[in-house]
C-alpha cells in the first residue's frame, strides 16, 4: 500500500470528523450516551441538509471566540500588513481565531510566509482552496470556524484600535443581525460609512470621500446595508442564512442583508470600528456587473420601495425595546387560537407596552387580524430553534416545547401539555385565568379568493355546508378513514353539503354532494374563510374546531388517542365531543403515540374505538341543539 494515500486519507477522515467528536465528547458530558447518539445523527443530518430542527439546538461554537476570516491569493503586500495590524489589536474581551482562505497562491514565498505566520501567531490557521469563489470560500470558512461570532475582512485593509469590540458587542443584541463600520481610504477619507440605495437601484456607499469626522457619518445607525469587507455577524445567524453562492464576485453582502432584514434582523453601521481599506486592491470591478444585474432582478421591486421611502437610516436608539414583551410560540394554528383571550389580556394589562410575537411565518397573518401585537418575528416553518431577532431589552416569554421535551430518540410530556394552553399562558405572563371568546377576524383579501375558487370550481357558495376536517397533520389525531364514507352519506341525507377541508386527501372521501377542497386553499386565513362557510363543523383534534369555536360555530370535535376534550374545548360553547372511554387503558396517550411500533400511525386502537353510528349521533345532536 502507498503509505501516503494512507496518510492522506487517515488526515482526511481526522479533518473532517474532528469537530463531531469534540461535539459527541461534550454531549456525552451532558446527556450519556442519548446524547452521543443525538450529536451524531444531527451532525450527519446537517451535512446531508436534513436536519429538521433548523439549526443547533446545542450550542456547537465556542463562546466568546471571534473568528476573522479573510481569503487571499498571494499578494503578501497585503496580508502581512493585515495580518500585523490584528495581531496588534487584538481584544482584552474576546479570544480570537485567524482562519485565511488562500484561493491558490501560486508564489512560493507566499507559503514559506505561511508556515512562519503558523509559528509566530499560534491563532492562525491557513485554509486551501482550490479555487476563488467569494460566497462559497467564504460559506466553508464558516463552517471550519469555531467562534461564537463570524467576523469577514478583506486582505486588503489594515485595522486599528478596540475594532473588533465595535463590530462584537452590539451583537449581544439578538435584534442586530450584522455589524459594519467605518471604512477609510488611504488619505483618511471616508470609503463606506453603510450602504444605501440610489435612483437606478444600486448599491451605494455613502459619504464617500468625505472627511473621517463628518458629522453624518459619526453616530450609529440602521442602514439598508453594509460592506462585507469588514463585517461581524454571529456564527448561529450566518448559518440560517449563509451568502447565496448565485453571487461569483459581488452584491453578496447586498442579497445576505436584505435576506436578514426581511426576517426581521436591523443592519448596523458602527463607527467606533475605524478601518483603512484599499478597496479593488485585488480584484477587478468589472467582473462584479452580472453579480450587479442579479441584485437588481432578485431585488429591484423592494430596493425600489427602500429608495422611495425616502431616509434610508435610521438612528440607533437604544431604548427602542425598553418597554416590549415578546411571546415566543412555535406551534399551530389552534395552540394559539388557545391563547388569544390571554393576549388580549395582557395588551389591556399593559396598554403602553410594545408586543411582539415570535411564531411561525405562516401564522402571522391570522394573528395579525386580532390587532393584539404590535410586531411580529417569523419563525421559519419548521425550524423552531433557527435564531431569531429578539431585542435584548425585550421581556421574553418563551413558549417552545412547552409541550414536550424531546430526547435523542422520543419524547416526554409535561404537564402543561395536560391542560387548556389558555392556562399555561395566563400563569405564565401573570394575568388572572378568566376566559373571554375573543371573535374570530375578518379576511377580506382571504375572502376573495374563497369566492373565486369557487367560483372557478362553479360552486354555488350560498349552500347549508358543514365542514369537515378529519386528517390532522399527526396521524395519531386523525379518525380511521374506512369509517368516512358512512359519516358523509348520512350529514348529505340531512340535507347538507359537506365541504372536506385540509392539507392531506383520502380515497375515503365519498359522497354525492361532496366539495374537495383539500390543497386548495393557500393561506390560514384562506383556510379559515372556508371554515367560516359552514354551519356546522366536524373535525378530529384539529385547529378547525378551534376555528369555530371563536367563529361560534357549532362543532364536533372527534378525540383519538392524543388529548382529552377536558384539555383542549373545555372552555367554548355550542359543541359536542367524542373521545376513547376510560376503559380504554393507552388513552390518553399526550400525543406520545403508541410506544408499540407495529400498530403506531396504522391501527392505533383509540383510532378504530370510535365508530361511525356513535359520530352521526353526536352530530345530530349537535343540529338539534344548534339548529341553523
Amino acid at each position: 500500500m502507498d503509505v501516503r494515500y494512507f496518510k492522506g486519507r487517515v488526515k482526511g477522515f481526522w479533518r473532517k470528523y474532528r469537530g463531531l467528536s469534540r461535539l459527541a465528547r461534550g454531549e456525552f458530558k451532558i446527556g450519556g450516551f442519548s446524547g452521543v447518539i443525538f450529536a451524531v445523527r444531527r451532525h450527519f443530518k446537517k451535512r446531508k441538509g436534513e436536519w429538521k430542527g433548523g439549526y443547533p439546538a446545542a450550542n456547537d461554537y465556542e463562546k466568546d471566540l471571534v473568528t476573522i476570516a479573510i481569503l487571499s491569493k498571494d499578494r503578501l503586500d497585503l496580508l502581512k500588513s493585515c495580518l500585523e495590524s490584528i495581531e496588534a489589536s487584538l481584544s482584552q474581551k474576546y479570544k480570537v481565531e485567524i482562519l485565511v482562505g488562500d484561493t491558490r497562491s501560486r508564489k512560493w514565498g507566499t507559503w514559506k510566509f505561511y508556515r512562519e505566520a503558523g509559528k509566530k501567531w499560534k491563532n492562525l490557521k491557513i485554509v486551501k482552496f482550490r479555487y476563488y469563489f467569494f460566497s462559497k470560500n467564504y460559506n466553508k470558512l464558516a463552517n471550519r470556524a469555531g467562534g461564537e461570532y463570524l467576523i469577514f475582512l478583506n486582505n486588503d485593509t489594515i485595522v486599528k484600535g478596540d475594532w473588533i469590540d465595535a463590530l462584537v458587542d452590539p451583537l449581544r443584541d439578538k435584534k442586530i443581525g450584522v455589524v459594519g463600520g467605518k471604512l477609510l481610504y488611504k488619505n483618511g477619507t471616508i470609503q463606506h460609512a453603510g450602504v444605501e440605495f440610489n435612483e437606478e437601484g444600486s448599491a451605494a456607499h455613502i459619504f464617500r470621500e468625505k472627511p473621517k469626522d463628518f458629522p453624518g457619518a459619526n453616530f450609529k445607525t440602521y442602514v439598508p446595508a453594509v460592506t462585507f469587507a469588514c463585517v461581524a455577524m454571529r456564527h448561529d445567524v450566518f448559518d440560517r442564512f449563509q451568502l447565496s453562492e448565485n453571487f461569483k464576485e459581488e452584491s453578496q453582502d447586498p442579497d445576505f442583508c436584505l435576506r436578514l432584514q426581511g426576517t426581521g434582523f436591523r443592519i448596523l453601521y458602527n463607527p467606533e470600528c475605524e478601518i483603512y481599506h484599499l478597496e479593488c486592491s485585488t480584484r477587478d470591478w468589472k467582473k462584479g456587473e452580472a453579480d450587479r444585474q442579479l441584485l437588481q432582478k432578485k431585488w429591484g421591486r423592494k430596493i425600489k420601495e427602500i429608495f422611495e421611502k425616502g431616509n434610508q437610516r435610521v438612528k440607533f436608539d437604544t431604548d427602542e425595546y425598553k418597554n416590549s414583551t415578546t411571546v415566543v410560540r412555535d406551534d399551530g394554528i389552534g395552540d394559539l387560537l388557545m391563547g388569544v383571550s390571554a393576549f388580549k389580556q395582557f395588551r389591556e394589562k399593559n396598554p403602553n407596552e410594545k408586543l411582539i410575537l415570535a411564531t411561525y411565518e405562516r401564522n402571522i397573518e391570522m394573528m395579525a387580524g386580532f390587532g393584539i401585537f404590535d410586531e411580529f418575528i417569523p419563525i421559519p416553518n419548521g425550524k423552531k430553534y433557527s435564531p431569531l431577532p429578539i431585542p435584548g431589552d425585550s421581556k421574553i416569554f418563551n413558549f417552545i416545547d412547552l409541550e414536550m421535551s424531546f430526547g435523542p430518540i422520543w419524547g416526554s410530556v409535561k404537564e402543561d401539555n395536560k391542560i387548556n394552553r389558555h392556562f399555561v399562558y395566563s400563569r405564565k405572563m401573570g394575568l388572572n385565568e378568566n376566559f373571554e371568546l375573543v371573535p374570530m377576524p375578518d379576511y377580506p383579501q382571504a375572502r376573495r379568493k374563497v369566492e373565486k375558487l369557487f367560483r372557478d370550481l362553479g360552486i354555488d357558495i350560498n349552500q347549508p355546508f358543514v365542514i369537515f376536517n378529519l386528517i390532522a397533520t399527526n396521524p395519531a389525531r386523525s379518525w380511521w378513514e374506512p369509517y368516512y364514507p358512512e359519516l358523509i352519506k348520512a350529514v348529505e341525507e340531512m340535507g347538507f353539503t359537506p365541504i372536506i377541508t385540509g392539507t392531506k386527501d383520502s380515497e375515503y372521501y365519498q359522497g354525492k354532494k361532496i366539495v374537495n377542497l383539500v390543497g386548495k386553499t393557500k393561506t390560514i386565513a384562506e383556510f379559515i374563510e372556508v371554515i367560516k362557510l359552514g354551519k356546522y363543523v366536524i373535525s378530529t383534534d384539529t385547529s378547525a374546531y378551534h376555528i369555530a369555536a371563536l367563529a361560534r360555530i357549532p362543532f364536533l370535535a372527534i378525540f383519538t388517542g392524543g388529548m382529552t376534550p377536558e384539555s383542549r374545548v373545555n372552555l367554548y360553547e355550542k359543541y359536542e365531543a367524542l373521545a376513547p372511554p376510560e376503559t380504554l387503558e393507552c388513552y390518553p396517550c399526550w400525543d406520545e403515540g403508541c410506544k408499540d411500533l407495529s400498530v403506531r400511525w396504522k391501527k392505533d386502537p383509540c383510532r378504530l374505538i370510535i365508530k361511525p353510528e356513535e359520530v352521526i349521533e353526536k352530530f345530530r345532536k349537535l343540529v338539534e341543539k344548534y339548529p341553523c
